[in-house]
C-alpha cells in the first residue's frame, strides 16, 4: 500500500520504501561515486546531509535548482558533509560536477545500489518515472541517527530550509552550552585538586613547625 505521492507536473506518482523517521538508524548502502568508486555510508564520517534528487540534468523537477538552494542553505554548516544520491550515472556526475562546479558536494549514483530506492524510502514506481529516487533529504549525526527528514509532495517544490536552520542552529546551541558546561566541570576539577594541594601542603608545613616531642625517662 502506498502512503506517500509526489505530483510531477499534471501527474501523481506514487513512492514507497521505508522512510527514516527522526530517531531512526540510517540503513547501510554501497553505491558508486562520480569516480566509478564504491562508496558506503560507513565511509562518511561526522553529521552529514543526505539528498536524493529525481537527476542531476533536471533544472526545476528535484534537480540541479533544488541542489543549489540546499547548498546555499547549508553554507553557513561548513561541518556537514553533503551527499548527494541519484539514478544518474557516475559519468553524468562527473560531467555535473565539471559543469556545476559542486565543491564540498559528494556525488553518489545507485547504479550498484538499487536496494538504496526502497530502503530509503524514495522509490517512485510508475511512468514516467519509474525507478527515480524521489527528491528527499535527512540529517544525521556522527552516528548516522536522522534528526531531521523530509520528502518533497511536488518536484517544483523547495526543502523546508528555515525548519532545517532552526534545526541546525538549536544544535549548535545544545553543543555550545555541552561543550560549556564540560568547561566548567573541567575548571571545577582543577579547583578541587588546587584546594587539595594547598591542603596538603599547608598540613606538611605544619608537622615542620611542630617541635618534637621530648622524653624524660625515670630519676
Amino acid at each position: 500500500m502506498t502512503d506517500f505521492w509526489l505530483q510531477y507536473g499534471d501527474e501523481m506518482l506514487p513512492v514507497i520504501g521505508d522512510f527514516p523517521r527522526v530517531g531512526d538508524y540510517l540503513p547501510s548502502f554501497m553505491l558508486v561515486d562520480d569516480q566509478k568508486r564504491d562508496a558506503a555510508l560507513e565511509s562518511y564520517l561526522g553529521p552529514k546531509v543526505i539528498v536524493t534528487l529525481l537527476s542531476v540534468d533536471e533544472e526545476e523537477h528535484g534537480g540541479i535548482l533544488l541542489l543549489r538552494e540546499t547548498r546555499r542553505c547549508l553554507d553557513r554548516w561548513p561541518h556537514l558533509k553533503l551527499i548527494v544520491i541519484t539514478v544518474d550515472s557516475p559519468s553524468s556526475l562527473a560531467r555535473a560536477r565539471h559543469e556545476h562546479g559542486l565543491p564540498h558536494t559528494t556525488l553518489l549514483s545507485t547504479l550498484r545500489g538499487r536496494d538504496f530506492h526502497k530502503r530509503y524510502g524514495v522509490l517512485i514506481t510508475e511512468f514516467p518515472l519509474s525507478g527515480y529516487t524521489a527528491p528527499a533529504i535527512i540529517l544525521a549525526d556522527a552516528n548516522n541517527v536522522a534528526h531531521y527528514t523530509e520528502r518533497l509532495v511536488d518536484t517544483r517544490a523547495m526543502f523546508d530550509f528555515d525548519a532545517i536552520d532552526a534545526l541546525l542552529q538549536q544544535g549548535e546551541q545544545q553543543a555550545l552550552e555541552a561543550e560549556r558546561a564540560a568547561e566548567e566541570a573541567r575548571q571545577q576539577q582543577l579547583a578541587e585538586r588546587e584546594l587539595g594541594t594547598e591542603r596538603l601542603v599547608e598540613k606538611a608545613r605544619q608537622i615542620e613547625q611542630t617541635p618534637p616531642k621530648t622524653s624524660y625517662g625515670n630519676r
